[in-house]
């Protein structure tokens, strides 16, 4: 039976600048290439014969050029893998995108820039077929036209674009599941959403988004990697593996037994030794404390931060809530319990939105009064 094995990946967005990540956005950007050349590096460990890049390969047309020829040169350094791009709407083949220049990319990459087309892939009984983001949007489905399908070859398509419900309207190539089957293909490999799905079926035709290789913010969480397997006639036998160095990660951590920033850090390093071992530092984090905390417990979040050092990136945000003892909150009319009383009928009285705020505030306000509000409280 006739196979070829292929790696399914998308949504690099290399050149990306990651700002949110202040001073560690340098290292992110340089990891994020890194693992584009791991990806290109187990395409020649294993022997895989077409590497599917579904779109967003850049995160736009101007690409710096160092960078654009170390792409170019590592394409070039796996020639015995047929490279097959399909750009998305972050990198266009518009007339001032790197795709479209002449005599620039090596034989073995295939960059679809028009509306749908095929390339048969000599001597490999292969016929793969894609198109092009154009621009930055397509409000219309670009894979209606599937034409002449000779389904004695194994028919693979690479396309850039969102999964939608039948007459669901979309600004980035709208793509029903019966378009899917309607298709004939083989294998249909999308990139667009960063989350991977399963390998999905619809008729006889097998698709799955590979979901991005590397999480670039926390709406990109957990472990994120690429397809590699083989495709055949009917057959798909694609397995995910995990490709990223770090994952950006959402905890939820309750800290009501804290007495200080020291024991808020130990209760937050168990938490994420828990679920990550060892290792558990080399993440990005995303932490929601939460808890009730008592009124003579006073905890930084900043100072929270100094006791997570070792940590590779962290973003705390503070939801605890403070337990005050209303029995023991005189009626003597001192500054102080005038403005916890007043902050407690404004809180019951907010909207949802507020009260978070109002929570802060009065946090805030109690630290001051205890003189521990430091300049650049959040």
């Amino acid at each position: 039976m006739k196979t070829i094995k292929i790696v399914h990946c998308a949504d690099i967005h290399l050149g990306s600048e990651l700002s949110i990540l202040g001073n560690k956005a340098a290292v992110r950007k340089a990891e994020i290439k890194g693992t584009f050349f791991n990806i290109l590096k187990l395409c020649r460990d294993e022997n895989v014969e077409l590497l599917l890049i579904a779109g967003d390969l850049f995160d736009d047309v101007h690409v710096n050029k160092n960078l654009l020829c170390e792409i170019r040169d590592g394409f070039d350094a796996i020639k015995d893998t047929t490279v097959v791009i399909a750009p998305g709407n972050h990198d266009p083949a518009s007339s001032d995108s790197p795709y479209v220049i002449k005599n620039f990319w090596p034989k073995n990459v295939i960059i679809f820039k028009n509306s749908l087309e095929k390339v048969e892939i000599k001597d490999s009984s292969v016929c793969v077929w894609g198109t092009a983001f154009l621009s930055t949007q397509s409000k219309s489905s670009m894979i209606k036209n599937f034409k002449n399908v000779d389904d004695g070859l194994i028919n693979i398509c690479v396309v850039h674009g969102e999964l939608v419900a039948q007459n669901q309207r979309s600004r980035y190539n709208p793509i029903t599941e019966k378009q899917i089957s309607d298709s004939k293909m083989d294998y249909i490999a999308l990139g667009h959403i960063h989350k991977k799905t399963d390998v999905l079926k619809a008729g006889s035709t097998f698709y799955a988004y590979s979901g991005c290789p590397e999480g670039r913010g926390f709406d990109e969480l957990d472990e994120k990697g690429i397809y590699i397997g083989t495709i055949s006639k009917d057959i798909c036998k694609l397995d995910y593996r995990r490709v990223c160095g770090r994952m950006n990660i959402e905890l939820r951590v309750d800290i009501s037994n804290a007495q200080n920033a020291r024991t808020a850090a130990d209760i937050i390093i168990d938490k994420m030794k828990l679920r990550f071992g060892e290792k558990y530092a080399e993440n990005l984090y995303k932490i929601d404390l939460y808890g009730m905390l008592s009124n003579n417990v006073n905890i930084d979040i900043n100072d929270i931060r100094l006791f997570l050092c070792d940590v590779f990136f962290i973003k705390l945000k503070d939801s605890t809530r403070m337990n005050i003892d209303f029995d023991n909150l005189s009626d003597e009319i001192t500054l102080k319990n005038v403005f916890v009383r007043k902050m407690l009928e404004r809180i019951d009285n907010a909207e949802p939105k507020e009260k978070e705020k109002l929570y802060m505030a009065l946090k805030i306000g109690l630290r001051a009064f205890s003189c521990e509000v430091k300049y650049n409280e959040d």
